[in-house]
């Protein structure tokens, strides 16, 4: 997918145990003849994450969970600028088969892996991955396009409901279904939602994908938070330390109450200057890389706006 006049592309660098220690894992592409990481172009309207797990899945037959984000690499491809998005991740299952794109893989040492390389930007990416510390998610979503407050209370059974019944909009539903894959790309298994409609129903088709609960939350709705700010603060104190892969879906007015509270709990690592920023358009996320070893450190944070 080209943003602007660039290519927008993804991938990932695979690891596991080997007998020898971590082991890289590099493909060969035969019609370009060279080694490298599986990678491709991002789908129009495809999310960036979603659209790495797909092109490792297509090129590999392997499905993965992604971790730590590795440094984007920038160069020229036929004339156009190109940036591609990479990520460290495991190995959930599957088999490589040889297919019309890649027709070897191997799994190498570090050493092995840059000798072999093709191209001199990828050993930034594999150092990167050398390095890793295995990480847990927390995710803070705002929830998809919504109907308008003054649309629907002027809908028949709007006049007469209350506004966390206010549904998503087509547009809405498009965007909840397309997070499916961007969550699932980061295996979150804990859902943790406001009890408003329309945030149970941005978190609804994952839930549905993967068969998980919801954990409704009504603290971080918008009525519950306007009485009481503070509760729905010590709430998502409590959820910065679950140690599982968790997201929080809540509302645009909450957002400052939820980034006070995870700035009060998380240290971060990396630049922070933007980590709890919470201006977020509707299905847009915050991803907190927290170590598992040490779940209130932060080693990165990615911000995915819709």
């Amino acid at each position: 997918m080209a943003i602007g006049n660039r290519i927008a592309a993804a991938g990932a660098v695979i690891t596991r145990q080997g007998s020898r220690g971590t082991e890289f894992l590099l493909i060969h592409r035969h019609l370009r003849e060279d080694w490298t990481f599986p990678k491709g172009k991002v789908d129009p309207g495809e999310n960036i994450v979603g659209a790495a797990v797909r092109e490792v899945r297509e090129e590999t037959g392997f499905a993965i969970q992604l971790g730590l984000p590795l440094p984007t690499q920038h160069y020229t491809a036929n004339g156009i600028p190109k940036d591609v998005n990479y990520w460290h991740a495991t190995i959930l299952s599957g088999d490589f088969t040889a297919n019309e794109e890649v027709d070897e893989i191997r799994w190498l040492s570090f050493d092995a892996a840059r000798e072999l390389l093709t191209y001199a930007h990828d050993a930034d990416v594999l150092a990167a991955a050398a390095s890793a510390t295995p990480t847990s998610p927390l995710i803070v979503l705002r929830h998809t396009q919504a109907m308008k407050r003054a649309e629907w209370a002027n809908t028949l059974i709007g006049s007469s409901s209350p506004d966390a019944a206010r549904p998503l909009t087509a547009v809405g539903r498009m965007q909840a279904n397309a997070l499916v894959s961007a969550l699932a790309a980061f295996g979150v298994t804990q859902v943790n939602s406001s009890d408003s409609r329309r945030c149970r129903d941005t978190v609804g088709p994952y839930a549905s994908a993967r068969s998980i609960s919801i954990n409704f939350e009504p603290s971080v709705s918008e009525e519950q938070h306007l009485i009481d700010p503070d509760l729905a603060r010590q709430r998502v104190r409590a959820m910065a330390t679950f140690n599982e892969p968790v997201l929080l879906c809540t509302h645009r007015p909450v957002m400052p109450s939820v980034m006070d509270a995870l700035s009060d709990v998380f240290a971060v690592q990396s630049d922070g200057t933007n980590a709890f920023n919470p201006a977020l358009t509707p299905g847009s996320m915050v991803v907190y890389h927290r170590d598992v070893n040490n779940l209130s450190q932060v080693l990165a944070v990615e911000r995915h706006i819709h």
